[in-house]
């Protein structure tokens, strides 16, 4: 069975980049996948550019959401929604298969 809609959690500082291009990869198989961020995203400078950009690509072409629980984030990247920690915890439930970063 192939899970329908997938969350990807990144918790880790390490794990950023890779979290978001997990969730590009499944977007582009057109599985159904949103973000969510715990923590201030800190991107090394050489790629800043491209975060922005898979960002930008996943919310307006492929339709999907970015959750954070941490309002620097909405002000830094601008992609996210600000979401409380509980309010995450519950909307997670949602979701046909959770993939931790």
């Amino acid at each position: 069975m192939e899970p329908n809609k997938v969350a990807i959690v990144i918790r880790d500082q390490n794990n950023y980049w890779e979290g978001l291009r997990s969730g590009l990869g499944l977007g582009l198989e057109m599985v159904e996948t949103d973000t969510f961020v715990l923590g201030e995203v800190e991107m090394p400078e050489d790629r800043v550019e491209g975060y922005k950009e898979n960002l930008e690509f996943l919310k307006d072409e492929l339709e999907a959401n970015h959750y954070t629980d941490t309002e620097a984030n909405v002000e830094k990247w601008g992609f996210f929604e600000y979401l409380p920690l509980d309010d995450m915890a519950k909307k997670l439930t949602d979701y046909d298969l959770i993939v931790p970063f």
